[in-house]
């Protein structure tokens, strides 16, 4: 009776229908479909030079780092500019190993937002001529809005300084007359 028990729960659960879980994770091949890690490659590379001056100045002025610091300006290869560069890869490579984790939080967000019909879509459309133009179409877009970004950061940054300069003296040196 046991032998007949064990044979047919074991037949049940071959014929059985494949868990969720082993279906192919549609969300996860949405997100390799999308190229979110040159995404973040393109997003952090404009962080990167700017995180290498940051710390450079920041640690010139810190008490404990900076005669190491100022040592490797002035007698290491490549100066300022190379502390800086190294610096900066350093954060690159840094960023790069947590790609992995985020791509996992990013297939959770779209398997959490988007229905299994939705994911097949998206997937459908990317795949699709019209889905590929579209993704070498943005590649060429991100671009352009980087430029339009940073000339819209430049002219508000220019403008911030001049009038942030003309309020700090209207409020902190007239009123201290």
């Amino acid at each position: 009776m046991k032998a007949r028990l064990f044979t047919l729960t074991a037949a049940l659960l071959l014929a059985a229908p494949p868990a969720l879980a082993a279906e192919p994770d549609r969300a996860a091949q949405l997100v390799s479909l999308m190229g979110i890690e040159a995404k973040l490659d393109e997003v952090f590379s404009t962080l990167v030079p700017m995180f290498g001056a940051q710390v450079v100045a920041q640690l010139e002025t810190d008490q404990g780092t900076s005669g190491t610091v100022r040592n490797l300006i002035e007698n290491g290869r490549g100066g300022r500019e190379r502390l800086q560069k190294i610096l900066a890869e350093e954060f690159l490579a840094e960023l790069r190993k947590t790609y992995p984790a985020m791509i996992a939080d990013f297939t959770t967000a779209y398997r959490n937002a988007l229905s299994p019909a939705e994911l097949d879509a998206a997937i459908g459309f990317l795949k699709s001529p019209a889905g590929q133009k579209f993704m070498a179409a943005e590649k060429q877009t991100q671009a352009s809005m980087k430029a339009i970004g940073e000339r819209a950061g430049m002219t508000a940054g220019m403008a911030a300084v001049s009038n942030g300069f003309a309020r700090a003296q209207r409020e902190m040196l007239d009123g201290a007359k």
